[in-house]
């Protein structure tokens, strides 16, 4: 549950690095608001379910154990519950078929992830302004 004021922004990836490098490059660039990381699909789907609150983004990473990204993004854009939260698919794929994928499954954005902290945090202000200035 989301007891902060804060904007909440939950961030789907295994790799305990790019959840780390996400959260100090967010909190680089200035935006108001907290990341949330979740190691896989299922926990993302079951943290939705028990949530009173939405988060006002999901970052998705495509390539998870046990529910990967595409299956995930496919349920939350196909529950009614769930639709209206924003997704940006933010992964290490540059694969065609992958950004087709997700753009197709309702995905609002599809961004490879960077390989500086620069970068990082460019990203990261970026997506604050678009989807968490209005919160």
């Amino acid at each position: 549950m989301n007891t902060h004021s804060e904007p909440l922004v939950l961030m789907a990836d295994d790799d305990e690095d790019d959840c780390t490098l996400a959260r100090n490059a967010f909190k680089e660039s200035g935006a108001r608001g907290i990341i949330r990381c979740i190691e896989n699909g299922m926990e993302l789907m079951d943290y939705l379910s028990r949530s009173e609150s939405a988060p006002v983004l999901i970052l998705l990473d495509l390539n998870m154990p046990i529910k990967d990204g595409r299956q995930a993004l496919k349920e939350i854009k196909s529950t009614p519950a769930f639709q209206h939260i924003p997704v940006v698919v933010f992964t290490t794929s540059r694969d065609h078929k992958d950004i087709a994928y997700s753009v197709q499954m309702g995905a609002q954005s599809f961004i490879t992830k960077p390989n500086t902290f620069g970068e990082w945090v460019s990203i990261m202000k970026s997506l604050a302004d678009k989807w968490l200035l209005a919160v």
